[in-house]
């Protein structure tokens, strides 16, 4: 693949990705002035309550904010590798881009909640639904494949690989049975086998962060084990993101997002550049 269409490849996630910050600020504002009927996550148990520093919050209103904040870390991250790609031609970076596009694409979840709560058809929120746990398997499929070439593996055609790791994706998210009268707190509809799905997710984190680490050893270049450590702290970043939606976890999710993010690109930017 050519520096040229590795450019143009980048740039079209950039601005895929702004494009969805963009989305997620529309319809996040919307949440959080009371103008998306959230009736839909109190019906199915999803909607909580609490407090943070003495203030009142819900769940539908800190995940939306946290959804906007991830988009932004999105679109900042891959701004950042558009802007420093030239440095290196590393694939580990090509396909841990397409990770960082699929989080920003993880506002689509507001798209859910806003068409369930405005009475659209329940096959388009089904749609939707699968869309989002498509691109969340594709890019952890995507940081998996990072971690393969670092650890040894030489195939030259990324955008085959990528087809493949694409049509998996999709695949899957569009076999799991869906329940279309449960959303979680997330504002998605409840997928079926949820306990097989965690579990394949976890099973790729830990491959990931192992592949990582096996770098290290058959290159004998200690920067693998602090792109590791940056795998493993955005790895359980997304986790946190996905998963919670208390303020303080939240928070220490994007944290990780960005701080694992930060090690992983620039130790990779190091060592190609000695290459």
């Amino acid at each position: 693949m050519t520096i040229a269409s590795r450019r143009r490849i980048y740039w079209f996630l950039f601005l895929v990705a702004a494009a969805s910050l963009a989305a997620s600020g529309v319809l996040g504002v919307s949440v959080l002035a009371h103008k998306i009927d959230l009736s839909v996550l109190a019906d199915s148990g999803a909607f909580h309550k609490g407090s943070f520093l003495g203030l009142a919050v819900d769940s539908a209103r800190v995940t939306a904010v946290g959804l906007m904040a991830v988009a932004a870390f999105s679109s900042l991250c891959l701004a950042y590798i558009l802007a420093t790609f030239r440095k290196t031609v590393s694939s580990e970076i090509f396909f841990f881009s397409f990770w960082v596009l699929s989080l920003g694409l993880e506002a689509l979840r507001l798209l859910v909640l806003r068409l369930a709560g405005g009475g659209y058809a329940v096959g388009t929120v089904i749609f939707v639904s699968r869309l989002v746990l498509g691109f969340r398997l594709a890019g952890l499929l995507s940081f998996f494949a990072a971690s393969l070439y670092a650890a040894g593996f030489r195939n030259e055609k990324l955008g085959s690989a990528l087809a493949v790791i694409c049509f998996a994706a999709m695949t899957l998210a569009w076999a799991m049975p869906i329940d279309t009268g449960v959303h979680e707190t997330g504002f998605l509809l409840r997928p079926g086998y949820r306990t097989m799905a965690v579990a394949l997710a976890a099973v790729l984190a830990l491959a990931t962060v192992l592949d990582f680490f096996y770098a290290s050893f058959s290159t004998g270049e200690h920067s693998y084990r602090v792109v590791a450590l940056g795998a493993g702290l955005a790895l359980a970043g997304q986790a946190l993101v996905l998963a919670m939606w208390q303020p303080l976890a939240m928070l220490a999710g994007l944290a990780l997002l960005f701080l694992g993010s930060w090690l992983l690109v620039s130790r990779l930017h190091a060592y190609y550049l000695w290459q």
